[in-house]
């Protein structure tokens, strides 16, 4: 019962370091490939774009795929099947993983001090 325990937590801890690469190569992806130009650094969308952070991982995939067949309802969302057709099938799970699981970047607000007084 014991070895049995063991082996159950041993492969908690794959799985959870399985997500983390995930989420690590969409991460990469999400800002090689310019997501972040058009849904925000942190993936919150704005009045044009679509907020895709903490959406379902099973809507996001079912958006990609239909992107990935040309399927699209929208001409905005027409103009992502070209974004999406350039990545494979495990790359677009990735991606999905990254938005779903989003994790908000940590930036540090500047003062305008420090920039001598660029902006004032």
């Amino acid at each position: 019962m014991r070895k049995l325990l063991i082996s159950l937590v041993a492969a908690a801890g794959l799985f959870a370091a399985a997500d983390d690469g995930a989420y690590n190569r969409g991460e990469l992806l999400f800002f090689s490939k310019g997501c972040s130009s058009c849904h925000g650094p942190d993936a919150e969308g704005s009045s044009t774009y679509p907020r895709l952070a903490n959406r379902p991982r099973g809507v996001l995939l079912a958006k990609f795929r239909a992107f990935k067949a040309g399927r699209a309802d929208t001409v905005s969302q027409q103009m992502m099947a070209q974004f999406i057709q350039g990545l494979d099938a495990q790359e677009i799970e990735d991606l999905a993983t990254f938005l779903s699981e989003h994790k908000a970047s940590k930036t540090q607000e500047v003062d305008d001090d420090i920039l001598g007084g660029f902006g004032s």
